[in-house]
């Protein structure tokens, strides 16, 4: 009976970075934790978790090829901290009241359309 001669070949997986979130540059200048895990801030439980887990299959030092080893070893702190900060409810309410107050603007006008104060009045008077 002839023997049958089969050849093994091992697929190199290749990961593309495409995505906004996963760029180390993009991701520097991302500005809030739901950003940087590319969710929506209204994200439930499971879309926090799910999106973790596929970035952390892209991004997790042990996946990434050697050259990108040093950066990928920041991106997934980044995106852990995320992640840790999100899927806790007390640390994420305190998180969304902080980010809430940042961008609330400074000042604001009344329907009657007195302004407030001015600095400069202000400081004159």
């Amino acid at each position: 009976m002839p023997r049958k001669l089969t050849r093994h070949v091992r697929l190199r997986s290749t990961v593309s970075f495409a995505t906004p979130y996963l760029s180390p540059h993009s991701m520097a200048s991302c500005t809030t934790l739901y950003e940087i895990l590319g969710i929506r801030a209204a994200a439930s439980a499971q879309e926090i978790k799910a999106a973790y887990r596929r970035l952390a299959r892209v991004c997790h030092p042990d996946v990434v090829p050697v050259e990108r080893k040093e950066s990928s070893t920041g991106e997934f702190m980044k995106i852990h901290a995320a992640y840790c900060t999100l899927s806790d409810p007390e640390k994420r309410a305190i998180y969304d009241s902080s980010l809430f107050r940042r961008q609330r603007p400074l000042t604001t006008t009344s329907s009657s359309g007195y302004g407030g104060r001015k600095w400069e009045t202000d400081q004159c008077w």
